[in-house]
């Protein structure tokens, strides 16, 4: 095979062109209509990498617990990937609403690929713009995530102070597959797991607000420009109740370490991003959905 799961975890750059490839290429065939859609072919492939990435497996080497991915044989990993792939693809089509009769088609792409090499296609190097440019991107990435993590880690015992939300978060983890970082949360907290937790009926709601709490710690703690404006702007509202809708001075923003041209900069960001609305005045007029949208917004660290 031309790469495994193992390859994945220990020689992620030799081996991620030719992961790259099998995704993309399966992302058209799934896609249907949508094949020739290079942002929707780049959203299952990233999609997928991401997966991979937060469950520990690509480039993981041994800093990560192995997962049941790491036991699965070669065919049951390619059998794994393609129905992450299609899965994705289906949520795309469904986004869009397409008509298309999603059955036959993946009836269809079942029959082909019982009959064909899966990595046909992946025998040359094919990067592509995302999610990774380069093996160097992948490395910084790797790299920030252990960065990320550990904000992460660190909001997270933030939670401690409201069990429910806690245990929200918890049970998000576990599903998700991050037992590495559960583990740390559960030692580090000195959680008794041995007592079942009862089911909470509004857990949702505490998964809500628990989710708040930790976008908002994680903008708390960047050092990301364009992150640390949105925050700026969302506690300017918060420290002035009133209307849903606010009208800032842009010289109110100006403070401690960002200058003005800083503000500006981030600003322009912020539009780049359709989180605002802005031309560039004194002034900035933001509405009460644009605040909810700055407090989900969050960007790695600065490069």
């Amino acid at each position: 095979m031309p790469f495994t799961a193992d390859d994945l975890r220990y020689r992620p750059e030799q081996s991620y062109p030719l992961l790259y490839a099998y995704l993309h290429r399966n992302a058209q065939r799934f896609l249907g209509s949508l094949k020739y859609d290079a942002f929707e072919v780049d959203t299952v492939v990233g999609h997928v990498v991401e997966q991979l990435v937060r469950l520990g497996l690509l480039g993981g080497e041994d800093r990560t617990p192995k997962t049941a991915l790491d036991g699965l044989t070669d065919a049951q990993f390619y059998t794994f990937l393609s129905r992450s792939v299609r899965n994705k693809a289906i949520d795309r089509l469904r986004k869009r609403r397409l008509q298309v009769n999603t059955a036959a088609e993946l009836e269809q792409f079942e029959r082909e690929e019982s009959d064909e090499d899966p990595l046909e296609d992946a025998v040359v190097t094919a990067w592509g713009t995302t999610p990774f440019a380069t093996p160097e991107d992948l490395a910084l990435h790797l790299a920030s995530q252990a960065q990320l993590r550990n904000l992460l880690k660190h909001c997270i015992f933030v939670l401690s102070a409201a069990p429910n939300q806690l245990q929200a978060v918890m049970q998000e983890l576990h599903e998700m597959g991050a037992d590495d970082l559960l583990q740390v949360v559960v030692k580090e907290l000195h959680i008794d797991t041995s007592t079942p937790v009862e089911t909470n009926p509004h857990m949702s709601q505490h998964k809500d607000h628990a989710h708040r709490k930790l976008r908002h710690c994680l903008q708390q703690q960047s050092t990301n420009l364009t992150v640390r404006v949105a925050l700026r702007l969302i506690e300017y509202k918060a420290s002035a109740p009133g209307k849903q809708d606010s009208i800032l001075a842009i010289h109110t923003l100006v403070h401690d370490d960002l200058t003005a041209e800083q503000i500006h900069t981030a600003l322009r960001q912020l539009v780049t991003e359709g989180l605002l609305e802005w031309d560039g005045t004194d002034v900035i007029h933001v509405t009460a959905a644009q605040l909810k949208r700055l407090a989900r917004f969050y960007r790695e660290e600065e490069e």
